[in-house]
């Protein structure tokens, strides 16, 4: 924001200054003052009704422009959508509700057993009710990220874990595309991340289940509705 205050300080500036120079060229040309002033309502009014045409035309460039930005970029989503995901080998198939994050840019549909909410800045965790432990954790990437490095970290993150890391398939979807998928397992622990290399919505997402408590495909689903908003 301080960068912007100081250009529009400038352009302030500029203005004033211009304003002056003007000023002072009228004062110096001023010659027969009621020609002058004759002329000056005449080009006074012409003036106002070429504005009052450009307005009107200005007016409806605006709403196609703004017509054609909604097309482009607004996207309503519906308050709730049905989502099928299976939990440890069972199908199930729930109402998921949309949510947008107020932690990053985000909105997406949310199953009635979880929740969203901001770990810290840049990363939000959706977690099981019953079991906190169970969660997913949702990271918003730069449309630059280097992805060699972000790999590299995900492989350091996974061998906390354990140092066995293997890639696992991403699902099928458009929204994988291009994807990569990392996992490690500790007893029970499983450690699942996903790095979406969508150029216009890159994604990590880290999902931490459970053997006995399988959610990763519910997590997916919901997280396969991730839209960034803005």
């Amino acid at each position: 924001m301080k960068f912007s205050s100081k250009w529009v300080v400038l352009f302030g500036l500029l203005g004033l200054i211009l304003s002056g120079c003007g000023t002072s060229d009228n004062v110096q040309s001023n010659g027969d003052g009621s020609n002058q002033t004759q002329n000056e309502d005449n080009k006074q009014d012409q003036d106002k009704q070429t504005s009052d045409e450009t307005g009107e035309v200005k007016d409806d460039e605006q709403v196609k422009d703004d017509e054609q930005e909604q097309e482009k970029d607004g996207v309503v989503r519906i308050p709730e959508q049905n989502l099928q995901y299976h939990v440890n080998g069972e199908s199930k198939e729930e109402t998921a509700f949309l949510k947008t994050s107020d932690n990053q840019p985000f909105s997406l549909y949310v199953l009635p057993e979880f929740e969203l909410t901001a770990e810290e800045p840049n990363k939000d965790i959706l977690y099981l009710t019953d079991n906190d432990h169970i969660f997913m954790r949702i990271e918003l990437l730069t449309a630059d990220a280097d992805w060699a490095m972000v790999e590299e970290n995900t492989k350091a993150q996974l061998q906390a874990v354990d140092n066995e890391i293997q890639e696992i398939d991403v699902p099928t979807d458009d929204f994988f595309k291009d994807s990569v998928a990392m996992e490690a397992t500790n007893g029970d622990d499983v450690v699942t991340t996903y790095l979406i290399k969508n150029p216009d919505q890159p994604l990590k997402l880290s999902i931490f289940t459970k053997k006995d408590f399988d959610y990763k495909d519910a997590f997916l689903q919901m997280g396969k509705s991730i839209l960034k908003t803005e």
